[in-house]
Parts: C-alpha cells; structure tokens; sequence
C-alpha cells in the first residue's frame, strides 16, 4: 500500500514539474521575442504631459506596461494593464511632468527584458531636452 501511495505521489509530482517547466521554456521563448524602443519624448505644454512614443521592436504583441518614474528621492510607477503594442507598431504612455523626473522607464509587463529608458534631458520640449 506504501508503495502504490509512493508511485501515485511520484507520478503527480513528475506531472506537475514537466508542466510547469514547459511554461517557463513557452514564456521564454516568447519573451526572447519582445523588444521596445522609446522613438521620442515630448512634452505638452496644453496638458502638462511628458508623451512617450514606444515602439514595439519585437516580433510579439506585448499586453500591459508599467512606466518607472525616478525622481530627485523618490520613485513611482504608472500602470498601463490594458495598454497592448502590436508587433511593428507605437504606443503613447502620457506621464504628468513634475520638475523633479530625472529618468523614465517603460517596461513590458509579459516581459521584463522588454523595456526602454529616457532621461529628463532626452525629452523635446523642456529645459535641456533635445
């Protein structure tokens, strides 16, 4: 009876690892595909916005970002989950423009290798930027 119990035990586990590890070779197969690229940063003296073009250089779609916002002491983020970037194609993230940004970040939720910086400087429009 022990070892029926064992076999039955066994054979759960050995199903529930080789699942889980084709999971993780699927998303990293996906992900290995995702790529973005901040094109251009402005900002917008009518709403007080930094808009960033990002550019999906990948060959996926990527569903859901969050944009990293670095400040003089602090950092915050803004989530954009039902933002999604076809494969070739640009997004705009708006990003309310306060004087103490010094870097913004724009990540792939699906993807964490998926992501793109700008400095305060890089942004046309403000103070020192292009």
């Amino acid at each position: 009876m022990l070892i029926a119990f064992a076999l039955v035990v066994s054979g759960i586990f050995y199903s529930w690892v080789s699942q889980f590890s084709y999971s993780q070779r699927e998303e990293f197969q996906f992900c290995s595909k995702a790529q973005i690229t901040m094109q251009k940063a402005y900002y917008s003296n009518e709403t007080g916005n930094i808009n960033m073009m990002v550019y999906n250089a990948g060959s996926v779609p990527l569903k859901g970002f969050t944009v990293i916002i670095s400040k003089e002491k602090t950092t915050s983020t803004s989530n954009f989950a039902g933002k999604e970037i076809e494969s070739r194609e640009t997004g705009l993230f708006p990003v309310k423009y306060e004087k103490d940004i010094r870097t913004i970040v724009v990540q792939s939720v699906e993807c964490k290798n998926a992501q793109d910086m700008i400095t305060v400087y890089d942004v046309e429009g403000l103070q020192g930027g292009g």
